[in-house]
């Protein structure tokens, strides 16, 4: 583990085949994935990150972990401005970094839950980047959340190229307009986009343009989506960049005292 120029804890994950990822413990947010030697970065970081713990990284995959959106806590909840213990790392051909989050009185004040949260980040032989949640409740009365990985993906062509495939058919909340309907065809950009989609596919596809796809494949607990893409309200960077997450939205995840939820988030490219 090494530090950044603020002094900020990074793990730096490089494989054989010369694919590297950089993960901070704080937010256990992963900035930046590279799947090959001399490759592009899949992932973005916008402008105005953060990288000093003064602020939730605004890009990578961050977490929204137990809250999504607005609620009763912060936005997003509080495990994106957080300290992640590294507890776990492994080199050799799949190298990874396992990161923990346990209830604590700033966690309480929010969220008066006991839990422990461990987040996986692995590069994979065959290319693809693996970020695996697992939650435990270690209370002894059950809760429930929503969470997501508000993945950020770094477009290669021009945003008007852009499309999402693998959601036709499904119900869909535009949060914008505050209307739900069912979503049909690719979702393309052409303006202000922040829509849920319940029980999406388990396999979403970004086309990000210039010949370059990036895969998401989910398993586990994840049944929804969401796109989001804040347009001209981020002038200076909203055609570089589309968020592509995994959630679970729809219908909170539940866990029993003693239960463990798990969902899993494979990205190829």
């Amino acid at each position: 583990m090494g530090k950044n120029e603020h002094g900020t804890d990074i793990v730096t994950l490089s494989g054989d085949d010369g694919a590297c990822a950089t993960v901070y413990p704080f937010g256990a947010c992963c900035t930046s994935w590279t799947p090959y030697k001399g490759g592009r970065d899949v992932l973005y970081c916008r402008p105005d990150a953060k990288f000093d713990k003064s602020k939730p990284i605004s890009g990578g995959i961050p977490h929204c972990f137990p809250q999504f959106g607005p609620g009763e806590m912060q936005q997003h909840g509080f495990a994106r401005n957080i300290d992640w213990a590294v507890t776990k790392t492994d080199g050799g051909s799949s190298p990874s970094v396992e990161m923990t989050l346990t209830d604590n009185d700033y966690t309480r004040a929010m969220w008066p839950f006991a839990f422990k949260a461990v987040h996986t980040i692995t590069l994979m032989p065959s290319g693809q980047l693996e970020a695996k949640l697992s939650v435990t409740n270690t209370d002894n009365k059950p809760f429930d959340f929503t969470a997501s990985f508000h993945t950020y993906l770094s477009l290669a062509g021009d945003i008007g190229e852009a499309r999402v495939t693998g959601l036709d058919g499904a119900k869909v909340s535009n949060r914008l307009a505050n209307t739900e309907g069912t979503h049909s065809g690719d979702v393309v950009f052409d303006q202000a986009i922040d829509s849920v989609y319940f029980a999406a596919g388990s396999s979403l596809l970004l086309n990000a343009g210039a010949d370059q796809k990036v895969k998401i494949d989910a398993s586990g607990g994840w049944t929804d989506a969401v796109v989001w893409t804040p347009w001209t309200d981020m002038e200076n960077c909203y055609r570089e960049f589309v968020c592509v997450e995994n959630a679970v939205l729809g219908t909170p995840a539940v866990t029993q005292p003693g239960d463990t939820w798990t969902a899993t988030s494979v990205f190829s490219a």
